[in-house]
């Protein structure tokens, strides 16, 4: 609910004032629905003018029949009659309002203490004084577990000592109410504190409801004056020119590694350093691995540990993650010391994603995306036992969800420890190895043909790609160089595309995985061999490692597509929006319709 009202007294008008082209109350209105945290939106108006505009924009509103003192009277007698559970009041004057914000304040009715939660809000951290002692800015005091103790103009707590360390916190003014306490407040009288700061919150502290905060230090603007205004309209100017590329990424790479053959043996002296009373390892291993002695017996299980084995038949899913997050939490008091993976690439992302479902609440389908993870994962190691996904070092886990496969990407996403050892990738079938490589071939032509190319990934990208070519094509190279080169270009092509991006084969290859459930590498297989409009000397040299190592290739896996899963398919493609314009620029919509995806996947 997005209470709107035309009058505001420090800004008349404000809610109707252009911004980018479009009215503030449209833009957070547009906010608001895009991030599809809601099963409706709507804007609560007092003003003939902003009813129309929202409904002329194809949005919802409804107009108030009283007059109120408050947004939140306004949103109780909208919700009177309607069947909700929650309900969060957006304010019309944030057009900047993030999912990341509305998000923290909904996972509070998912915590421990939900049952005595009245209502929630966010806060952020300030630290200048003008900001402080600004009456038009809200400040919050918290108890230890964040539950609010007062709301106040003033700056509070009043710094006597000024050496004192002391963090101040913002109102924000995003609130998830239950309805119950909404309507609560609707029926009860102003009490004094309310009055004299005429601060809406504090009414509920006066009747004893408990108001649960969560820290948001997500940057926006609120519109209160012509000036706050002008500034909006400037970050809206530079949101315009910033691509799906962000020019400097600040991301995080695997802070411990260890190669070499046979290092695999010092994981028990890496582990025990991070070990916590009473909390076990949990090991995933690959099952291709169950009956395989030489491995699981240098497993050294301790205490309470635990050995799962993951199937790799089908590419990972987030019901799987789930249910393996379900099995641990309902076997264990307490969270894992760590959890390791061992195993190829779907191994590797399960790990990952465990790793962060155990801090997070929900299911793993709802971080599917970019940076959508809000607490730090616990401690998580990868050690690969096939080389060329770039799984070990990628801050993405990629996996298959009820509506798409797309990876959860976060900078808690990457491994704290990885080790490299090639003698675990001995005895890999001649296919799986070719594919996994490929899988990196792939990973470095897309990046250094892409867009978003520059001098940090196309280093990385080029001593992968020159590996690989070593590997597939060089008749001297040893197997046991083969196998330490293929870790090394594997890792080198995972970082070339961390700070670029993959390109036309991977974004096809999620299609065909998604609706025919085709392997990531062999998918990546058969889509490229059909790129050479886009990759023409790359594809070329694909064909000619194809046939030095006697690889088939499959064909026409799309030949008895039905027209709803050809939909899907290109659906799910063209949902990879960073991956096409990486591959072919900021218009990359006018070149990849979708009469032309549908005659390339028809090719294959």
């Amino acid at each position: 609910m997005i209470p709107a009202r035309y009058g505001a007294s420090r800004f008349p008008g404000k809610l109707m004032q252009d911004l980018g082209g479009k009215p503030v109350i449209v833009r957070t209105y547009e906010a608001a629905k895009q991030t599809n945290l809601f099963d409706e939106v709507y804007v609560i108006t007092d003003s003939d003018i902003i009813f129309t505009e929202i409904e002329n924009n194809g949005g919802k509103a409804i107009m108030s029949k009283k007059k109120h003192e408050s947004g939140s009277d306004r949103i109780a007698e909208a919700v009177e009659n309607m069947d909700v559970d929650i309900v969060v009041n957006v304010q019309g004057d944030e057009p900047f309002t993030s999912k990341k914000g509305l998000k923290q304040v909904l996972d509070v009715f998912n915590g421990d203490d939900a049952d005595v939660i009245d209502l929630a809000s966010l806060m952020t951290e300030i630290d200048d004084w003008k900001e402080i002692s600004d009456p038009n800015c809200v400040k919050v005091l918290v108890d230890k577990d964040n539950f609010a103790l007062y709301f106040s103009r003033s700056p509070i707590p009043y710094p006597r000592d000024k050496n004192a360390d002391v963090q101040y916190y913002k109102h924000k003014g995003i609130y998830a109410f239950r309805k119950e306490a909404l309507m609560d407040f609707y029926k009860l009288p102003m009490r004094p504190l309310e009055s004299v700061e005429k601060i809406e919150c504090l009414r509920y502290l006066e009747y004893g409801k408990k108001i649960k905060m969560a820290v948001s230090n997500t940057q926006g603007v609120e519109i209160d004056t012509p000036e706050d205004l002008v500034e909006a309209n400037k970050m809206l100017q530079e949101k315009d020119k910033t691509s799906i590329n962000n020019k400097f990424r600040n991301f995080p790479m695997v802070p411990k590694v260890v190669f070499g053959a046979g290092s695999f043996n010092q994981l028990s002296e890496i582990l025990s350093a991070k070990r916590q009373k009473n909390s076990p390892f949990i090991f995933l291993v690959d099952d291709v691995f169950k009956n395989d002695a030489s491995l699981i017996d240098r497993i050294k299980l301790r205490f309470n540990d635990k050995l799962i084995f993951i199937s790799a038949e089908e590419e990972p899913k987030t019901s799987q993650v789930d249910k393996l997050v379900k099995e641990i939490t309902s076997e264990f008091t307490k969270k894992p010391s760590g959890i390791i993976g061992i195993g190829g690439g779907t191994t590797m992302d399960i790990a990952k994603a465990v790793s962060i479902m155990l801090t997070n609440p929900g299911s793993a389908a709802d971080y599917q995306g970019w940076d959508l993870v809000n607490k730090k994962a616990i401690y998580h190691v990868g050690i690969p036992t096939i080389s060329g996904t770039g799984a070990e070092v990628s801050r993405t886990t990629v996996l298959s969800g009820p509506v798409r496969k797309l990876g959860i990407n976060s900078d808690f996403t990457p491994f704290d420890q990885v080790v490299l050892d090639p003698e675990l990738t001995k005895g890999v079938p001649k296919n799986q190895w070719f594919y996994t490589g490929m899988d990196c071939f792939i990973h470095c032509v897309e990046s250094l043909n892409g867009t978003f190319l520059n001098a940090f990934s196309q280093s990385y990208g080029e001593k992968a790609y020159d590996l690989c070519k070593e590997i597939f094509l060089d008749n001297t190279i040893s197997d046991e160089e083969s196998r330490a080169k293929l870790m090394m270009a594997s890792w080198h092509g995972g970082m070339s595309i961390a700070y670029s991006q993959v390109g036309v084969a991977h974004a096809m290859s999620y299609g065909l995985s998604y609706v025919l459930g085709t392997k990531h590498g062999i998918g990546n297989c058969i889509v490229f061999n059909q790129l050479e409009e886009y990759y023409p000397t790359d594809v070329a040299l694909f064909k000619e490692m194809v046939t030095k190592h006697t690889i088939e290739i499959p064909q026409n896996v799309c030949s008895n597509l039905t027209e709803d899963q050809l939909n899907k398919m290109i659906d799910i493609a063209l949902s990879l929006e960073p991956l096409w314009e990486n591959a072919l620029g900021k218009d990359w919509k006018e070149i990849m319709t979708r009469q032309k995806l549908q005659s390339l996947y028809l090719k294959m």
